[in-house]
């Protein structure tokens, strides 16, 4: 019993590396059952098929990132907005730059953005939005009352979007930014930036929003 519980491991271990390094659809599960070191029926013995593994590795990979890195960067909910800003943008780029197992979550994201699966609906629903309501609370703490769902929705894209970038644009940040490996002081100081940057940007949408009215 134990041997079978430690082959399953191995196995959504392997997955996790290869699905977030080839992406779903260039991931065999020969490659897989190769590299746990499996029989060839493993992953149709202890998951289902490929898509349920995939829909497990996922989970898996998502639930490791948030207890490494929760999504409010550590700060205190009632921490100004510059402050919850930067919490969220260093949580986020943690996440991004991590080259551990806290890493494999943004790498299959970014994976299922170049070649989206029938999972995704499930990972936006489960994991992705109900994360962006950390971005919405801050917004609406600097706008208060004044702040309709279309400004808030274009608001809490900017802010998603900067932190994004640096998922979404691997290849272009690597070869063309020189942006790799990335030590904790620098997180800190793009994360600090985007909170700065995201704070003057709110401000003055408030500022015009207030003028019109």
């Amino acid at each position: 019993m134990a041997e079978k519980g430690k082959t399953k491991a191995r196995l959504l271990q392997a997955a996790c590396e290869l699905f977030a390094e080839k992406g779903f659809r260039d991931t065999t599960v020969a490659d897989i059952c190769d590299a746990a070191e499996a029989n060839i029926a493993s992953v149709n013995y202890y998951f289902g098929d490929k898509e349920r593994l995939y829909d497990e590795v996922w989970r898996h990979a998502f639930a490791i990132t948030v207890s490494t890195y929760p999504i409010d960067g550590g700060v205190e909910e009632d921490s100004d907005v510059e402050t919850c800003l930067f919490g969220y943008a260093r949580a986020v780029l943690s996440r991004i730059f991590s080259e551990g197992e806290a890493g494999l979550f943004p790498r299959l994201l970014n994976q299922e953005m170049a070649a989206p699966t029938l999972a995704l609906d499930k990972i936006a629903s489960e994991a992705l939005l109900p994360q962006s309501r950390q971005v919405e609370d801050v917004i609406k703490k600097q706008f208060g009352d004044r702040c309709d769902d279309h400004l808030l929705r274009l608001c809490k894209l900017s802010i998603i979007g900067q932190c994004a970038f640096y998922n979404f644009s691997r290849p272009l940040r690597e070869r063309v930014m020189g942006i790799k490996n990335v030590l904790p002081e620098e997180i800190d100081r793009m994360a600090r930036h985007i909170a700065s940057f995201s704070l003057g940007g709110l401000k003055q949408i408030q500022k015009q929003t207030e003028n019109r009215n």
